[in-house]
């Protein structure tokens, strides 16, 4: 029997896990690309960052290069994510009937090797896609939810003589939000700023309630931040002091995946994350 050997492998990154590592998520192929799978013998593994795809070497070698409509020979991989809150640091957000799609049609080589499957740095607006075919998706025993989260289309070719595996690389986009501090009790009534160590973020306090001007003192971002599992931002709670300001907080605590809520900030309607804050 001839030796498996790796065809190709995918590895899946994202913005909001960031060097950690993106898991908790399945790969299954759609139902015509199972078909091919089976007759190449070929075998699906999730790996460490990604999935490869097995093949023995004889059989790879018979497979067609083309399709019976003389389309090129293509695989479709639908991935789901167990996290309920993958949607809540996901951008973009595919509206119903549409899903992201990384195509092969659409790669890219980076320095690395590996074709990114999207035209841009990362997934957006432009890999969005109608669903597929009630034809191509997976099998009824589905998990749940039954939606994925993105498709993968690949046109992996019969390599020939080829030593190594084709790398195709997918990269995910975090949600960004303008980050919204409320500070309450005692903090409320004094002089207070928020300060970034890096200089890159400022903060702006907004208007103190004028029902209740001792409730809570708000200071909002001047720009949407990128949400992460564990980010490097550090925002420095401060008082003015008679000889400078005096630092109360080194470090705030920063956005986290959850609930982000529509506000007004110079006339534009943008996402908000509200980060309550007792001191």
């Amino acid at each position: 029997m001839s030796a498996y050997r790796e065809w190709f492998r995918v590895t899946i990154e994202h913005a909001y896990h960031g060097a950690g590592g993106f898991g908790g998520w399945r790969v299954l192929p759609g139902a015509q690309a199972a078909r091919l799978l089976d007759n190449a013998g070929a075998v699906l593994r999730q790996v460490a960052g990604g999935f490869a795809v097995f093949a023995p070497g004889a059989r790879l070698a018979l497979l067609p290069e083309r399709a019976e409509d003389g389309a090129p020979l293509a695989l479709r991989f639908h991935l789901f994510v167990d996290d309920p809150l993958f949607a809540t640091y996901t951008a973009p957000a595919a509206p119903p009937g549409q899903v992201l799609l990384a195509d092969s049609r659409d790669a890219l080589r980076e320095r690395s090797g590996a074709w990114r499957l999207h035209a841009h740095e990362r997934l957006d607006a432009s890999a969005l896609a109608p669903l597929a075919g009630a034809d191509d998706l997976p099998p009824a025993r589905l998990p749940s939810p039954r939606r994925a989260a993105l498709q993968l289309r690949i046109e992996p070719g019969i390599p020939a003589g080829q030593a190594d595996a084709t790398r195709y690389l997918v990269r995910f986009d975090a949600a960004a939000s303008h980050w919204k501090y409320v500070l309450q009790g005692a903090l409320a009534g004094r002089s207070l700023s928020i300060v970034d160590a890096d200089g890159e973020v400022s903060f702006t306090r907004l208007p103190d309630d004028a029902l209740a001007p001792q409730l809570a003192a708000v200071f909002l971002s001047d720009r949407a931040l990128g949400l992460r599992a564990r980010s490097a931002r550090r925002f420095e709670l401060r008082e003015r002091a008679a000889f400078g300001d005096k630092v109360l907080m080194k470090r705030l605590p920063v956005a986290c995946a959850g609930i982000r809520q529509k506000a007004e900030v110079d006339g534009h309607a943008v996402l908000v994350s509200e980060i309550f804050v007792n001191y």
